[in-house]
């Protein structure tokens, strides 16, 4: 038996009758296919910086999971060891102090690492270790940076937090440089940042790109990342970096997130080239131009459709803004994972247009049984096939969106809607 749509739909709230993610009601309490937990979004980040080692201090689960995460091909470390300290029952009522110091000492012996990650789990925060004062402790016997990141799962509703958390301890990692001109890029979480627009107008500028975080990097080269003249941050879990390399080594940096209204992307290279000290290359403003006039001539198709959306790679509630604002469209349902500080003027912005509901996100297998409720034109993200084709809903695919950055991010967000809009008149779902 399945659930009920419209009984699950009086339940949810709208997005003006929110303020926290507290106040946001899953489609179902059985999440399918749910979402990462921060140890995720710290392996991520971690297995790509060469000559690190992270540690993973939790229960055998913990350590059962970043092994069959990094095993695979498409995960694999590369130039970073993987090791775990299993936690049994007595480290639980005892504490992990000699269990940690027997670890580090094997583990300095057999990897040498020039740093080490030491990422705790959901048990050892709970229990309440001290593993910072026990990092501090083993700092002061071994040569190489320990860094503490702190993963537990039952504070957050995704992998950010991890990937923030761990970006944020490499300023423990630089060192003050002369600046060499170049550009780090800080927050890309999946993609080749070297395939976007933003990279090919860097290139023919002649500016280097400097540190990849998350990326392929090295200890070495985060060491040196106060070299560069700017950071380009592209999702917000760069910021909180951003901002302590900026007071501590006063590199600046550019909010330059995957957005999709052309005066803000506009805006975002017209800071970046100040910063650089350089002027703007002239194509910029011709890009822009392009965007504006992709935009208009879209409108007249597109408004008046409705649409759901889960989480994309974009910027989201941003995105949600141009759809309103720009292309006329009307959002029914949202699927979020954050109601942060930042996002409160794209909300509001949102909120001139519709009052969508808003569920959490992670969860297609209930949201196939609200497409016969909502009946709409379009679904953004994951959704259920068969109930989209039942309904007369088509999806809206943007497959290459986390190699986007800049101007063609709003020609991607068009052109998905307009393709869409085709099928959807031409009764091909």
């Amino acid at each position: 038996m399945g659930l009920d749509g419209n009984e699950m739909l009086r339940s949810l709230k709208h997005l003006s009758e929110v303020e926290r993610m507290k106040q946001v009601v899953p489609l179902s309490y059985a999440l399918f296919p749910g979402y990462h937990c921060p140890l995720m979004g710290a392996m991520l980040t971690i297995k790509e910086i060469d000559s690190s080692v992270m540690v993973v201090l939790g229960p055998d689960e913990c350590a059962y999971y970043t092994k069959m995460a990094t095993d695979g091909t498409g995960m694999a470390a590369d130039g970073c060891q993987i090791v775990s300290i299993v936690l049994d029952q007595h480290d639980v009522t005892f504490g992990c102090q000699k269990k940690l110091e027997a670890a580090f000492a094997e583990l300095a012996k057999e990897y040498n690492p020039k740093a080490v990650f030491l990422v705790t789990t959901c048990v050892p925060e709970v229990t309440g270790d001290d593993v910072d004062s026990l990092a501090d402790n083993l700092i002061e016997e071994y040569e190489f940076p320990i860094l503490v990141v702190h993963a537990e799962n039952f504070k957050t509703d995704d992998h950010l937090p991890g990937i923030e958390h761990t970006m944020s301890e490499c300023i423990h990692l630089m060192e003050a440089q002369e600046c060499d001109g170049s550009v780090n890029v800080l927050g890309l979480r999946l993609g080749d940042f070297r395939r976007t627009e933003t990279a090919q107008i860097l290139r023919e500028c002649n500016v280097p790109i400097g540190m990849l975080l998350p990326g392929k990097t090295s200890v070495e080269e985060i060491r040196r990342a106060p070299e560069a003249k700017v950071n380009l941050v592209v999702h917000p879990v760069g910021l909180p970096l951003a901002k302590k390399m900026k007071d501590r080594f006063g590199v600046p940096y550019v909010d330059f997130q995957r957005f999709s209204e052309p005066k803000t992307i506009l805006a975002c290279y017209q800071s970046l080239f100040q910063y650089l000290e350089q002027p703007m290359p002239g194509k910029i403003r011709t890009m822009y131009e392009a965007a504006e006039e992709r935009t208009e001539k879209a409108r007249p198709l597109l408004a008046g459709g409705r649409y759901i959306s889960g989480n994309t790679a974009l910027c989201n509630y941003e995105m949600h803004s141009f759809l309103h604002r720009r292309l006329g469209l009307t959002a029914q349902l949202l699927q979020i994972s954050d109601l942060d500080e930042d996002g409160l003027v794209w909300r509001k912005d949102i909120l001139q247009y519709a009052d969508p509901y808003v569920t959490r996100a992670a969860n297609i297998g209930a949201l196939q049984y609200l497409y016969p409720v909502l009946k709409p034109d379009y679904n953004l993200g994951a959704g259920a096939a068969r109930e989209m084709i039942k309904s007369g809903t088509v999806p809206v695919q943007m497959m290459q969106a986390y190699n986007t950055l800049g101007f063609e991010v709003n020609e991607m967000v068009v052109n998905a809607f307009l393709t869409a809009c085709q099928r959807k008149k031409g009764g091909r779902v």
